[in-house]
C-alpha cells in the first residue's frame, strides 16, 4: 500500500466514525478532536437528531519531505446530512489539516492552527459617533443571507484580506444586505473598510461585538435573549473562555427543523453549522453567546 491509499483509507474513517464509535479510536488524531465529534453527537441527540450521511472529500495543498516522513497540508471538506423530526438539513465545513505519512502508514493528522488579527482592542470604548436618527436605511436579509451562502467557503478580493477572517466575513454579509459604512478614516470609530485601511469593528471580533451593543449604531441591531429568537440574517458573538473577550462572529443563514439557529462562519469555513459550536476545538464550558437582531428598517 503506497501513501495515497493509506491517505484515502484514512478519509474513509474520518467519514465512518461519525456513525461508529470505534473507528474514532482508530484514528491519529488528538483527543481533543475526539471529544468535539463526541460533542456534536451528544448535542444532536439531545435535539432528537441524527447523521443519516456523511460525505468527506480532500484536497492537497502542499505536501513536503521531513526525513523519513511525508508532510501533507490539505483541506478537508465534510458534509453531513442531518434528520431531526421527518425533515433533514446539510451542514458543511472546510479545515486546513496537515497529516504525516510514515513508512506508508498515516501517524498523525492534525487541525492547522490558523493566525489570529494582532489588531486586537479589548476597550469598549471608541471615537465619538453621533446619532443616526437623521439617517435612514433598509436591511435586506435575504441578500445578507445569498451573500453568506456564497461566500462560506471562498474569499471576496474586493475586501480586505486578514487571516483572521470570521468578523471580515460577517461585515461584508451585513453590508451586502444594505448596511452602508461610516467613520472613515478614523478606526477606532463607526463600521467601514477600504481596500488597505478599515476600522476595528470592521475585522477584529470583540470589537465588533460591543459596537452591536452600540445604542443607533449604523449596523442598528437590538440584543436578544436567547438563538431562538434570532431569524436568518442577525449575528451571534462567542466568548469561548467567558473571560470578557469575543473571539468569534457568525451570521444566521437558515434555521433547524426545532427552530434554532443554523450559521455560517469563515476561518474556519462552515454552512449551516449549528449556533452552539459545542464541537468546536475552541469550545470551553465557560462559554457565553450574544444574540443580536439586525433591524430590517431604520
Amino acid at each position: 500500500m503506497d501513501w495515497t491509499e493509506a491517505f484515502q483509507k484514512h478519509l474513509e474513517m474520518l467519514g465512518d466514525c461519525w456513525v461508529d464509535d470505534k473507528e474514532m479510536h482508530q484514528l491519529p488524531i488528538k483527543d481533543e478532536e475526539q471529544r468535539c465529534v463526541g460533542n456534536k453527537k451528544q448535542a444532536l441527540q439531545e435535539q432528537g437528531a441524527e447523521i443519516e450521511h456523511v460525505l468527506v472529500r480532500a484536497e492537497k495543498t502542499a505536501l513536503e519531505t521531513k526525513r523519513e516522513d511525508l508532510i501533507l497540508d490539505y483541506t478537508l471538506h465534510s458534509q453531513w446530512l442531518i434528520k431531526l423530526k421527518d425533515d433533514f438539513y446539510l451542514e458543511e465545513r472546510n479545515e486546513l489539516r496537515r497529516a504525516v505519512i510514515r513508512e506508508n502508514r498515516l501517524v498523525a493528522d492534525q487541525l492547522i492552527p490558523l493566525g489570529t488579527d494582532h489588531e486586537i482592542i479589548s476597550s469598549r470604548e471608541t471615537a465619538y459617533e453621533p446619532p443616526l436618527s437623521s439617517r435612514s436605511r433598509k436591511y435586506d436579509r435575504l441578500k445578507a443571507v445569498r451573500y453568506a451562502d456564497l461566500w462560506w467557503n471562498r474569499r471576496n478580493p474586493q475586501y480586505p484580506m486578514v487571516l483572521d477572517d470570521c468578523t471580515n466575513f460577517i461585515s461584508q454579509c451585513l453590508h451586502a444586505g444594505g448596511i452602508q459604512m461610516w467613520g472613515e478614516p478614523i478606526r477606532s470609530r463607526g463600521w467601514w473598510q477600504q481596500q488597505t485601511n478599515w476600522s476595528f469593528s470592521w475585522t477584529v471580533a470583540n470589537s465588533l461585538r460591543w459596537y452591536l451593543s452600540r445604542d443607533k449604531s449604523v449596523i442598528g441591531a437590538l440584543e436578544k435573549s436567547s438563538a431562538d429568537q434570532l431569524v436568518p440574517g442577525d449575528v451571534i458573538c462567542y466568548d469561548f473562555e467567558g473571560d470578557g473577550h469575543w473571539n468569534h462572529n457568525t451570521i444566521v443563514t437558515a434555521m433547524d427543523p426545532a427552530g434554532f439557529p443554523l450559521v455560517n462562519a469563515h476561518t474556519y469555513d462552515a454552512r449551516h453549522r449549528s449556533w452552539a459550536y459545542t464541537d468546536s476545538p475552541a469550545y470551553t464550558k465557560q462559554i457565553k453567546y450574544k444574540f443580536f437582531h439586525i433591524q430590517d428598517e431604520l
